[in-house]
């Protein structure tokens, strides 16, 4: 539904990308909650005091909501491969920063976490986007690594790194520098540098 000023309905003076941050927020949490399969765009809709149609008007499904979610965290480690495959980080340098960007994206991989239909999504929006980035940090990685087998001590480190991270930290808040120096030297043990 469009405003006299050429908007999408919205709160009053909100232009279309407020609206949009505040319908990504409100189904972030809505996701977080109830679950993607079970919350419904009617359901996001509600919570915005906003029809289904002025929704749509932002968004044409949920899926591509869910999708829009998911940018930010994909985009921060497309930089850190870009980084990466310069070559110009230690491997401990490296999975440190895998390690704080997980923690930056971690409340989102909550919205995808044990939803088959979240990962369904995520399985046909992203998935390649996402292989390629790992794959990318792998292979810094097993440019630094020593001896034979350093692609998968690389693939290996990168796990340790990423779900030991979202596992530690669950649902709870900031994490310890000491757990994140854990964490580091697991991964790097995983990597067989010391």
């Amino acid at each position: 539904m469009q405003g006299t000023q050429g908007r999408a309905a919205g709160r009053r003076g909100e232009d279309g990308g407020e609206t949009r941050r505040r319908i990504l927020a409100v189904a972030a949490e809505l996701f977080a909650t109830k679950g993607y399969a079970g919350t419904s765009i009617a359901d996001i809709a509600a919570r915005m005091e906003m029809s289904k149609a002025a929704l749509y008007y932002h968004f044409t499904s949920k899926e591509q909501i869910l999708d829009e979610l998911l940018a930010a965290p994909l985009a921060a480690f497309a930089r850190l491969a870009e980084r990466a495959e310069t070559g110009a980080h230690t491997p401990a340098e490296l999975l440190a920063a895998v390690i704080d960007t997980t923690v930056e994206a971690r409340a989102l991989s909550g919205l995808i976490g044990g939803d088959p239909s979240a990962q369904a999504v995520v399985n046909r929006s992203r998935h390649g986007d996402a292989r390629r980035i790992n794959d990318a940090l792998a292979a810094a990685l097993a440019r630094g690594a020593p001896g034979e087998g350093a692609a998968v001590r690389a693939q290996a480190a990168l796990t340790v790194a990423k779900q030991v991270t979202l596992t530690v930290l669950g649902d709870g808040g900031p994490m310890s520098a000491g757990t994140r120096a854990e964490i580091l030297a697991a991964a790097l043990r995983a990597l067989g540098a010391t």
